[in-house]
């Protein structure tokens, strides 16, 4: 894969450390960088709670980016773009071809 088509800015975000009221060192969710990324859909599902009309959509991603933008993931890591959506990290391997790249597969659920 090209680093052309890194074409799409996402947050990454996860656990970052902070000093707390207590001058404790603990975590809270925070941003760790911007990452240029490349998305790729996978599927999507709907699904309704009982007889209600709340409908849950969920779809699933691929999301390719560099190995150097992420050097240690975590599954509690996740991605926001600028509109605010939350990719969720279902799981990520090495892109064993090249291992240049990781491919982290996310999920979005609408409600």
């Amino acid at each position: 894969m090209e680093t052309s088509k890194l074409n799409i800015q996402l947050g990454l975000w996860g656990m970052v450390p902070f000093k707390n009221e207590l001058d404790e060192i603990d975590v809270k969710e925070g941003k760790i960088k911007d990452i240029w990324c490349n998305i790729v859909p996978q599927h999507g599902s709907t699904s309704k709670t009982g007889e209600t009309d709340v409908e849950k959509v969920t779809t699933i991603q691929k999301i390719k980016c560099r190995k150097l933008s992420i050097k240690n993931p975590k599954i509690n890591m996740f991605f926001k773009d600028k509109n605010g959506l939350k990719y969720e990290f279902l799981d990520f391997y090495p892109d064993y071809k090249n291992n240049d790249f990781w491919e982290i597969k996310t999920r979005i659920i609408y409600e």
